[in-house]
């Protein structure tokens, strides 16, 4: 899978613009026959200068064409007559074809941000999700989660000079959003940055072992993130199908309970860190930080570590990190055992103290409840190594960010409102499921044509 990864990444991040043959089959992988029927329905017995199926191929090669404005999307077309017959545009001399003027493209444009227009794209994607399940089977079972941040063309709202009105914004619909980004310096200290942005978020939901875009929403840019999670998930479940997914990795922003307990019901685990941890956690002493769970058994309120502690014959305080025995999904509680083992009886001067003797061999054993602490005891435990190479996957997530944003021109635009900024994140989405699907049928019929050999 990581080899098949790698191979599909390098065909989407080709720097060259796509061939017209390429243009072609990834119109005929869009089963948009029925958006085309009731966009002519719409349009009714008017003119028809610039054909529907014309200006809704034009669309959506857009993001594929790596062209973010409307004007050097024009400007392709008249350029390239060849792509202009592929599209259907009409031909009224030799080489020559009626490109619709801006006008007609922004009327085209304000009828596909429509409600039910952009309810077709959201089941275009489904579709292209449930295209690319039939390649690969397995897609979905790991997810990574995250949002991005969408500039609008419009201006907020700015207060005027002395004895002047406020201006107000020019999108009443978007809103400030704050990303603070924190790192170690390597000499010990902490950097922080932070970004503010006047627009909107893109919420995506991917697959962690390829380019796809499971679920994908759009939010006025103040939305916070934690409470983005769990309709992301029901969305995923609605494109991929439920139980699909095994585990999501999220960034501290989505942090919370309810996501947890949230993902848990819906049987996915939450990869995701806990972010109210102080700064100096490292210097506070062990003991103002442990819970006492039972006995001489303890657990670190912040970071979620449980560990014992056995006292010698002087009093002194021996304390030991309990080793984890993972999670029991019917009792919903996770499982430690002594660090010592079968060594406990002869290395550990607690072991009769503690009753360990009576827990067999192994030494002893204790249970605690996911409920005591669902974020730091979360159904894969945040201190295993399961954990920590779950989490390693949130990188896909970050990686398409990029990827549609950068040569898929996301912010590269002049529109304004969340209806546009909707309709170019699915426009998007589809683009990257569509050649991601590609990749994998060429890859697969080259395979048969080699065995075939």
């Amino acid at each position: 899978m990581i080899l098949r990864q790698a191979m599909v990444w390098d065909d989407l991040e080709r720097e060259l613009p796509p061939a017209l043959k390429q243009v072609r089959a990834f119109l005929e992988a869009l089963s948009v026959e029925d958006l085309i029927r009731d966009l002519e329905v719409d349009r009714g017995n008017g003119r028809d200068d610039y054909p529907v199926r014309a200006m809704l191929s034009l669309f959506l090669v857009q993001p594929y064409l790596r062209h973010g404005k409307f004007s050097q999307l024009l400007g392709e077309l008249k350029r390239n007559g060849d792509l202009a017959r592929l599209l259907g545009f009409k031909e009224v001399g030799p080489n020559r074809y009626l490109i619709p003027p801006p006008s007609v493209l922004s009327r085209f444009h304000g009828k596909l941000k429509e409600k039910r227009y952009l309810d077709r794209f959201e089941l275009l994607l489904k579709t292209t999700v449930q295209l690319l399940k039939v390649e690969d089977p397995e897609l979905g079972r790991h997810g990574a989660l995250d949002t991005s941040d969408i500039r609008t063309h419009g201006s907020p709202a700015r207060k005027g000079k002395e004895g002047e009105k406020e201006r107000p914004s020019t999108d009443s619909e978007a809103s400030w959003s704050v990303k603070t980004k924190r790192w170690e310096d390597g000499q010990g200290g902490i950097r922080e940055e932070t970004k503010s942005t006047f627009g909107y978020k893109a919420v995506l939901c991917v697959d962690v072992e390829l380019p796809v875009v499971l679920a994908a929403n759009t939010v006025t840019g103040s939305a916070s993130d934690s409470e983005l999670a769990l309709p992301m998930l029901d969305a995923v479940g609605e494109n991929l199908g439920r139980g699909q997914m095994e585990d999501c990795s999220m960034d501290k922003g989505f942090d919370s309970e309810e996501n947890v307990k949230g993902a848990f019901s819906r049987g996915i685990s939450a990869i995701v860190p806990v972010r109210d941890v102080p700064k100096d956690l490292k210097e506070l002493p062990p003991q103002d930080r442990e819970v006492v769970v039972k006995g001489n058994i303890v657990r670190d309120r912040y970071s979620g570590e449980v560990a014992c502690y056995a006292f010698m014959e002087d009093g002194k305080p021996i304390r030991r990190e309990m080793a984890y025995a993972g999670f029991e999904k019917d009792r919903e509680c996770h499982k430690f055992r002594c660090p010592l083992g079968a060594g406990a009886a002869g290395g550990c001067p607690g072991f009769s103290r503690c009753s360990a003797g009576s827990c067999g061999k192994q030494g002893r054993q204790v249970r605690i409840p996911m409920e005591s602490d669902p974020r730091r005891l979360a159904p894969v435990y945040p201190r295993s190594h399961r954990w920590r190479r779950l989490y390693k996957g949130r990188t896909a997530v970050e990686r398409i960010n990029s990827y549609v944003k950068e040569v898929l021109r996301l912010e590269d635009h002049c529109i304004r409102g969340k209806a546009a900024i909707r309709l170019r994140v699915l426009l998007a989405a589809i683009t990257l499921n569509t050649r991601t699907l590609l990749v994998l049928r060429a890859a697969k019929q080259e395979k048969g044509l080699a065995s075939a050999a």
